[in-house]
């Protein structure tokens, strides 16, 4: 795999700090964080860990985007969750001999920080705004898994489509005359498993979207132009 020093190496000048929360730190702390961090830079479609390897450490998203994916008995791969920059991307990793619970693959090229747990947990116990500001991350992280075993419990794979679709979009959203781009560049793969469906099945509704008026496609990218309309199909 190729990585190499990343070019994001001060986190005095980054302005992801306050919304990652994890290197939202001043003074001593701050350059502490600095000696126990190590940044890499990868390019797109790398690996950056294995689901099932031990956590050694904590992986700090700073730029770029990133999918999450989980396996099923059967070998089968599943789209979890698309981090950006400012997410921690796993958030289980400070239990004792925690397994990473998923693989994540860049989309595209990024910047990512790998912070020694240890030490970083030392940091935590002499920072007690820290340690609260953690603990409010986690907990909302137990509501947002809540909502997304909701979606795939009790909605059809037209209105779980409908609604990934809106969270792109509100997500990486990008003006485009009357409509919205989303701004990032997924396979239709990578979209049935996101929306829980096969393959096929995401190809026809999305055809089908784009018949209704709905959205507008263009090889692998999606403009929706009807955002009201597909809110009362996703039933939000």
């Amino acid at each position: 795999m190729k990585r190499k020093s990343c070019l994001i190496g001060n986190c005095d000048t980054c302005t992801l700090r306050a919304q990652a929360v994890l290197c939202d730190l001043e003074g001593e702390d701050l350059e502490e964080f600095q000696h126990i961090k190590r940044s890499l830079d990868y390019e797109s479609r790398q690996t950056v860990f294995y689901e099932g390897n031990l956590c050694l450490g904590l992986y700090l998203l700073c730029a770029g985007k990133v999918k999450l994916t989980r396996s099923s008995a059967r070998g089968q791969r599943q789209i979890v969750r698309i981090a950006e920059g400012g997410d921690l991307i796993e958030k289980h990793v400070f239990r004792n001999e925690a397994l990473h619970e998923v693989t994540c693959e860049t989309l595209e090229p990024c910047h990512i920080c790998f912070i020694d747990k240890r030490a970083y947990l030392e940091l935590i116990r002499r920072n007690s705004e820290l340690a609260i500001r953690l603990i409010q991350l986690l907990s909302s992280e137990l509501g947002i898994r809540m909502d997304q075993r909701d979606l795939f419990a009790f909605r059809s794979g037209r209105e779980r489509l409908a609604a990934l679709l809106l969270e792109l979009g509100a997500r990486f959203g990008q003006k485009a005359g009357k409509g919205t781009l989303i701004g990032i560049n997924l396979k239709r793969e990578e979209l049935a498993d996101m929306a829980g469906v096969a393959v096929e099945t995401a190809i026809r509704l999305l055809s089908a979207f784009c018949k209704e008026g709905l959205i507008s496609l263009d090889w692998r990218s999606i403009t929706l132009v009807s955002r009201d309309r597909l809110a009362r199909i996703a039933k939000l």
